[in-house]
């Protein structure tokens, strides 16, 4: 790749990482926090299973993505 496509892939890449981070972290949690939605235990479990599917999910494809573009620019 090109160093001018990898740049404009760089920036979007961390304009959509810190758009969803102020969505679920701040906006989602605010708007139930001003509210006064009454957060269940279900509802907790549920938010943190959700979190740890995310940051599992995630964590997989930053391990096995370069591994699989260094075997197909290889071949």
């Amino acid at each position: 790749m090109e160093e001018k496509q990898l740049n404009r892939d760089a920036k979007l890449c961390s304009r959509w990482a810190l758009g969803l981070t102020f969505i679920l972290i701040i906006v989602f949690p605010g708007v139930m926090f001003i509210t006064g939605y009454t957060y269940s235990l279900e509802f907790f479990k549920g938010w943190t299973y959700l979190s740890f599917g995310w940051l599992i999910i995630a964590g997989l494809f930053i391990t096995f993505r370069p591994i699989v573009e260094f075997i197909k620019e290889n071949k």
